[in-house]
């Protein structure tokens, strides 16, 4: 369970700048332990299909929705973020995002090993934000296009794209997890992030108080930007809040208000989205 993904243009109100995007990222970018191998692995039963919808804004103002949508076909999984403006972003045509990872799991030493297969990101009609990416894993190479220019990237420690690590720090927080630094494929090219387990907190929700755990991401280069993201044992350690900051001020924040897995079809609380 990131990025790095969400309503970049809403921002211009937030901030003036892709803060909301950078905050799904920011959760995209969310990986799981202390080696690059184990970084990519899941235990047996943890990956199961779900449907998890934000409310995106900040103290002043609120964007629209996002949406995570995780399904199977087949022996290929199907991982997408998508995103849908309110109010005055709506009317301005801005603010439509659709970001699609798919991949696949092997099975080694009675674990899962996960591999990106494509990735593929849009932003509105604007051709110069769009990336498309395919993994060649006997090869250990990335071909993709960005801003019309089609590159080659090559790599020896598994990688993973800013969506697929999304469904990682559930598992990494399953089974223990302190901190790591991840090669990702983010943007165009592949970078270097840090994740930090930073203790734990109750939140209040219209459900009642959720017990989480914090995970806080970065540039492992560093920077003045950072994502946290609360996640919730008892929601099957998805994530409940996620705050974008940049110099320690909020700039994003993302609020559960519907889940949808195999457990629980439940709504807490805030506006549904909208539809076409």
């Amino acid at each position: 369970m990131t990025s790095s993904s969400l309503l970049s243009s809403l921002t211009h109100s937030l901030d003036g700048r892709k803060h909301v995007a950078r905050a799904c990222a920011g959760f995209a970018l969310l990986a799981l332990s202390c080696t690059p191998l184990a970084a990519q692995t899941l235990k047996p039963g943890d990956l199961s299909p779900f449907e998890v919808v934000f409310e995106v804004g900040n103290n002043l103002i609120t964007a629209g929705t996002a949406s995570l949508l995780l399904e199977k076909n087949d022996d290929t999984w199907r991982y997408s973020l998508t995103t849908k403006p309110r109010g005055v972003f709506k009317l301005a045509g801005k603010g439509n995002i659709s970001e699609v990872s798919t991949f696949r799991t092997v099975e080694s030493d009675d674990e899962l090993l996960l591999q990106p297969q494509t990735y593929q990101f849009r932003q509105d009609k604007e051709r110069r934000r769009a990336v498309d990416a395919t993994f060649d894993w006997d090869e250990k190479y990335i071909n993709h296009v960005y801003r019309g220019n089609e590159v080659k990237d090559t790599f020896t420690d598994p990688v993973l794209d800013r969506l697929t690590v999304t469904l990682l720090i559930m598992n990494a927080l399953r089974h223990d997890f302190e901190h790591t630094e991840l090669p990702i494929f983010d943007t165009g090219r592949i970078k270097a992030v840090e994740f930090i387990e930073s203790g734990t907190e109750s939140l209040k929700t219209p459900l009642g108080d959720n017990e989480t755990i914090k995970v806080m991401n970065r540039n492992a280069s560093g920077g003045s930007r950072e994502t946290t993201t609360w996640f919730a044992p008892t929601l099957d350690y998805l994530p409940v809040k996620i705050e974008h900051r940049k110099r320690g001020e909020l700039v994003a924040r993302l609020s559960l208000i519907r889940l949808k897995n195999e457990q629980s079809d439940i709504e807490i609380g805030g506006d549904a989205p909208e539809t076409n």
